[in-house]
């Protein structure tokens, strides 16, 4: 049986290099990431990156997923709706991956389970 874990390995740091997902508008000093990771028999089979920032001039913080985006005037608030988003995200990808190891003995449960119901409705 595979072992899965999902977690945040790494608090938000500060990162400059993620500046140009905000397409240069982000005040690089302020640019925050971390990333949700997740394992599958301690191999890393995906992450969702997540990351804050504040736009140059603006009070506005802005939150970005691989998927998503929004923003907010409050730092916590921003770094809040990314994990929310992303921890979302994340299960979106897991259920993509278990769903192909899983679909074989789900399918032998469910026609096993058809043939007893069957059984069942001809002793009747």
């Amino acid at each position: 049986m595979q072992k899965i874990e999902m977690g945040m390995e790494e608090p938000w740091i500060k990162n400059h290099e993620f500046a140009d997902i905000f397409g240069g508008r982000a005040d690089a000093d302020t640019v925050e990431g971390t990333s949700i990771v997740i394992r599958i028999d301690d191999g890393i089979l995906d992450l969702v990156e997540l990351t804050v920032a504040r736009f140059h001039g603006d009070d506005e913080w802005v939150w970005d997923t691989p998927n998503a985006y929004g923003w907010t005037r409050d730092v916590d608030a921003a770094k809040t709706a990314a994990m929310k988003r992303g921890w979302h995200e994340a299960m979106l990808r897991l259920r993509e991956e278990v769903a192909t190891e899983v679909e074989g003995p789900l399918d032998r449960i469910a026609k096993a389970a058809a043939a007893v119901a069957r059984k069942h409705r001809e002793k009747e």
